[in-house]
């Protein structure tokens, strides 16, 4: 079930919409740097050398506090990592990874399937849920989800997670999940300006967008889930750089892990992230409630990825690709997990930090 918030002040809407500019200034710069030659993924040469890593933020989100906070933390500097993380969006994020210039990052689960059914070669190395959702606002009168046929619906991108998600929800309602016309707008922030200005009619917001629409006093419409956000690789460069993507894991392990038990720390680099200052008593009520909004099950340490996860939305994929899309099990490799659990390194984080909240190990490894 889904609980009630009470919305941020004046203030978080402000430094929401600076974050929501300043997103849109740089779109164009991070396709520059993924090309780069700083940018691009390089596996180490020599003991003790650091492996440089671009891995595009593919959204404006508290989803991503675990993330970032692994990189400002140090725990990807401690496996001999150096990781920058520019702001991108979820096409844009997608192409680089058809392009090359982005061997590893997080991706939406419905690029993910778009990927493997046009053949290019990725892997899924790791999840942190079984699905991803997000929340459906609409246009004040709109009391339904079918009161949405023949609307527009605002996504980030086209064939992304929020559509994906959106297209299930309506075939739950007993809709077609064509019956909307989606709109692509390069971001969640993009999507809540476009529906409170009256441009589209609905549209799919992540924690802490939904706490300003609930400001808006848009309607909430519920919670729609799509296929999970696995951490993917580009296949042939983990071939060459196997200790780099088990390093990436184990960092990532790490650093979520901390993350989930030490709110304090994680509240302050959620803040940095998202432009609102802990110090400020609205700003760290928000970022609280931002920071509950992503524990588990919700999301949780990279653990295995499944087949079972996405197949229930391949059917929202083109016709064209569902021939590609009937076997699923190359996309999913497991090994590195499977390999970490074998060593006992998350019974080990357990330790160091204590049980995580509202999960455990068998449930984080799945």
């Amino acid at each position: 079930m889904r609980h009630r918030r009470n919305p941020p002040p004046r203030t978080v809407r402000r430094g929401l919409r600076a974050l929501a500019a300043a997103v849109t200034a740089i779109l164009a710069v991070v396709l520059a740097g993924c090309g780069s030659s700083s940018g691009s993924s390089a596996g180490s040469t020599a003991k003790g050398a650091t492996t440089r890593l671009t891995v595009p933020a593919g959204s404006v989100s508290a989803s991503q506090g675990a993330f970032q906070y692994t990189v400002k933390q140090g725990f990807f500097a401690k496996n001999g990592l150096s990781v920058t993380t520019p702001l991108s969006a979820e096409g844009q994020l997608k192409a680089a990874f058809v392009a090359g210039s982005v061997h590893f990052d997080q991706l939406a689960g419905g690029d993910v399937l778009d990927l493997y059914a046009k053949h290019v070669d990725i892997k899924t190395v790791g999840c942190v849920a079984t699905n991803t959702g997000y929340y459906l606002y609409a246009r004040k009168g709109t009391t339904s989800v079918a009161a949405l046929k023949g609307k527009k619906v605002g996504v980030p991108s086209l064939g992304g997670a929020p559509q994906v998600a959106m297209e299930a929800y309506l075939v739950s309602k007993g809709l077609p999940a064509d019956s909307v016309t989606f709109v692509p707008l390069g971001s969640i922030p993009n999507v809540l300006t476009a529906l409170t200005s009256g441009k589209i009619d609905s549209g799919l917001l992540s924690t802490p967008f939904d706490f300003r629409a609930d400001k808006a006093g848009l309607p909430d419409l519920g919670y729609a889930t799509g296929p999970p956000t696995p951490y993917v690789v580009d296949a042939a460069w983990a071939k060459k750089n196997p200790a780099t993507v088990t390093a990436i894991l184990k960092s990532l392990a790490e650093g979520t892990w901390s993350y989930q038990t030490h709110k304090d720390d994680a509240i302050s680099t959620l803040g940095g992230f998202l432009g609102l200052d802990p110090a400020k008593p609205a700003d760290k009520a928000t970022l609280s409630k931002s920071y509950d909004a992503y524990l588990p099950p919700i999301q949780a340490p990279p653990g295995r990825c499944s087949a079972a996860y996405f197949a229930p939305y391949t059917r929202y994929q083109p016709a064209g690709q569902q021939q590609a899309l009937k076997n699923l099990a190359p996309l999913i490799d497991n090994s590195y997990v499977d390999a970490l659990a074998e060593q006992g390194f998350y019974q080990g984080l357990q330790k160091t930090y204590g049980l995580l909240p509202k999960t455990s190990v068998a449930a984080v490894l799945r």
